[in-house]
């Protein structure tokens, strides 16, 4: 992968898992779940693009050919996980996690180094510039995944999941 050797040549910790073929379906219906990739990241500004980059060409390479909303939304998500929470101090980490559900579906984790406060989907108040730039992130989230929460994690991380079709819509 381009995108791995670009982000250790970063200094990035970066550790890939690529599935051997799409996660096989037993015949009972249910759907196992197959890791594709897992990077830590440090919590600063060009880790955004780097996510981003690093979903795209997991999602690609593992077959999936609709991947703009999963893109747009790791992007929001762990623009937040840099902004806002612990991983924004120095030494702080993000990791995102990426794992095909099947079914032309994806569940992202971005887990981040904690926070004062639970992270919850906002507009920006009337009294608020509506063409801010900021503030969406998670009204994003709540829009486009299929469905999505926060949990708890080892050490008093904070992961924000999100499942996300990686087909398209009908009529699109």
């Amino acid at each position: 992968m381009r995108l791995a050797w670009a982000l250790r040549g970063l200094g990035l910790k970066v550790s890939v898992k690529l599935p051997q073929g799409q996660a096989p379906d037993p015949g009972d219906g249910a759907v196992r779940a197959v890791t594709l990739g897992v990077v830590d990241l440090p919590g600063v500004e060009q880790s955004v693009s780097a996510a981003r980059q690093y979903v795209a060409e997991l999602l690609t390479n593992a077959g999936h050919t609709e991947v703009e909303d999963a893109v747009l939304l790791v992007s929001e998500v762990v623009t937040n996980a840099v902004v806002h929470p612990c991983s924004g101090r120095p030494g702080g980490v993000v990791t995102v996690e990426v794992t095909d559900t099947g079914r032309h579906m994806v569940c992202v984790e971005v887990i981040d180094d904690g926070s004062p406060s639970v992270p919850v989907p906002r507009l920006p108040e009337e009294d608020e510039d509506a063409l801010a730039l900021g503030g969406r992130g998670l009204w994003l989230v709540d829009a486009i995944a299929e469905s999505w929460g926060v949990r708890q994690v080892e050490k008093g991380r904070v992961a924000v999941w999100m499942h996300i079709s990686t087909s398209a819509k009908p009529g699109e």
